[in-house]
């Protein structure tokens, strides 16, 4: 009963043909096994439902089966980080998709996922490179003024005709 509360207060409810989609998870040897269901309207009359699981190398497409009137789901493993899901169903004259969803937005358990930042990790690199940063800008800062103040020599360029012929003469003090 209270596992069925939870689905419910942590199913989101997407557009188009879909209803509300779902998601559990189980850690299985390091890997997360990830169940999901979508509500199919019956009337958009899909030939196939399937979910594309969004991942940094490109996407997995696995396909859903009905697992009740008008819903579908279905099992697949994943590394254990939040990935974006967009459901899919189709028919022969047409095909739509859903909008692109997170596992922790369907319901699935954050403290089973990988932490890819952490705020308290990031606080002591974040200062290393800010300093890094500084003694760049200070390194280059000194480079710009040395050129600025260096001594110049004062010369100066005379044209100077000679028998028809134009030349440069630089006159250096």
């Amino acid at each position: 009963m209270v596992a069925a509360l939870l689905l419910v207060l942590t199913a989101v409810t997407l557009t188009g043909p879909f209803g509300e989609a779902s998601a559990t998870a189980i850690e299985v040897d390091g890997e997360l096994s990830v169940t999901v269901q979508v509500a199919v309207d019956p009337a958009f009359g899909a030939g196939y439902v399937v979910v594309h699981v969004l991942n940094p190398e490109g996407q997995e497409t696995i396909p859903l089966g009905r697992s009740a009137a008008g819903g579908y789901g279905g099992t697949f493993r994943i590394a254990p980080a939040n990935r974006a899901v967009v459901f899919e169903a189709g028919r022969a004259d047409d095909f739509s998709v859903s909008e692109t969803v997170s596992l922790v937005d369907l319901g699935v358990d954050r403290d089973l996922l990988q932490i890819t930042f952490s705020p308290e990790s990031a606080g002591a690199e974040s200062r290393e490179l800010v300093w890094l940063v500084v003694a760049a800008v200070a390194v280059a800062g000194l480079g710009v003024l040395g050129w600025a103040v260096r001594p110049r020599s004062k010369s100066s360029h005379a044209l100077v005709d000679t028998d028809g012929r134009a030349a440069v003469v630089d006159e250096a003090d």
